[in-house]
């Protein structure tokens, strides 16, 4: 008996683990219904994951509670998936140019809080980036 709530206590859990997650990470591609994020791990050097992008995936842009100190869902992002593709795929150039110069400290990609259910991201909260700053 004892074996079996042992047994029946891992399942629950892991499947509570696999049911939901969130991470903070740097996207660093995003196309044909698939993600790559570089996984923040605290100190350790980041993690590349491959994840698949639900269809009816939330984009919003992220804003920081102050009392958590953690990443909220705003407003929706201008553009949705198109936009968010774009954006990763600039900053992937750049990020590629910075490199080639030799310089440093710049980002790895799209900074964002990565919600999945199973298998697939549900939710992107996109923070930084967008709206470029027009000429005076």
């Amino acid at each position: 008996m004892l074996k079996f709530v042992a047994a029946s206590l891992v399942l629950v859990t892991a499947n509570a683990v696999a049911a939901a997650d969130e991470f903070v990470g740097f996207i660093t591609k995003f196309e044909d219904g698939k993600m790559t994020v570089k996984r923040s791990k605290g100190t350790e050097p980041p993690e590349e994951v491959t994840l698949k992008v639900a269809d009816n995936v939330k984009i919003v842009r992220g804003k920081v509670n102050q009392d958590t100190m953690k990443i909220e869902a705003g407003e929706a992002f201008e553009g949705g998936k198109d936009a968010l593709a774009k954006q990763v795929k600039e900053t992937a150039e750049r990020v590629k140019k910075y490199i080639e110069e030799g310089k440093k400290g710049f980002g790895l990609g799209v900074f964002a809080r990565i919600v999945t259910e199973g298998d697939k991201v549900t939710e992107i909260r996109v923070t930084g980036g967008g709206k470029k700053q027009q000429d005076k």
